[in-house]
């Protein structure tokens, strides 16, 4: 699969898609004092940065590989510090980071090879006993759903990897591929929940907030 494609599908519709997967206040409360270096991976046009600026929280960092939801972003919030890069080569010395957050960053990274080289990329960057907090989406049962995992099945080789009609390509995932993915981590707490997506669909979502052992 090509980055390009993908970078620029979200380059052309930076300015206009929203997301709603929550940040959850009490999480942050019990785990990350606002002093904590804290990493947005993925961090599209800022909503997240820009509530926890809100909550306090002022020594963040925002990175992204579409040029375009990091120019709304600087529209919405010109005073975030903010980097281009991809997810599996992070621009930031080993240990930089007390928490690392990946909101919907996985369904856009959706084969296993990529998920793999950021969890390296994410454990790199933390420091020991860091934090890891994911907010994605799980695969659903619904049979639109179902069809397009299917149908894309042999393609991409996973279950729940889909194309959209304008070339983009997604995934939802099963709760034993993310246990895997954070092997490396003590899950603190795990909350399954139904998102609201950037298309306006619900599906099955998960927030998960782990320690780096």
């Amino acid at each position: 699969m090509e980055i390009g494609s993908q970078q620029h599908y979200w380059d052309n519709v930076g300015g206009e898609k929203r997301f709603a997967h929550p940040l959850r206040r009490d999480w942050l409360a019990s785990h990350f004092p606002v002093g904590h270096r804290i990493l947005d991976c993925g961090s599209g046009y800022g909503r997240i940065l820009g509530e926890l600026a809100q909550h306090g929280y002022q020594n963040t960092v925002g990175a992204d590989f579409s040029g375009g939801m990091l120019r709304r972003c600087r529209q919405l919030y010109p005073d975030l510090p903010l980097v281009q890069a991809v997810g599996e080569r992070l621009p930031f010395a080993d240990g930089s980071f007390d928490v690392v957050l990946l909101f919907a960053v996985l369904t856009a990274m959706p084969m296993e090879d990529q998920q793999c080289a950021l969890f390296a990329e994410v454990q790199r960057v933390l420091r020991r006993g860091g934090f890891i907090y994911i907010s994605d989406l799980l695969l659903n049962t619904d049979r639109r759903n179902v069809d397009r995992y299917e149908q894309f099945a042999e393609q991409f080789g996973a279950y729940g990897i889909f194309q959209l009609p304008e070339g983009v390509i997604f995934r939802h995932h099963s709760e034993e591929w993310i246990q895997s993915l954070t092997a490396a981590f003590n899950c603190l707490a795990y909350e399954s929940f139904t998102a609201q997506t950037m298309n306006g669909h619900s599906s099955a979502a998960f927030q998960y907030l782990g320690r780096l052992r």
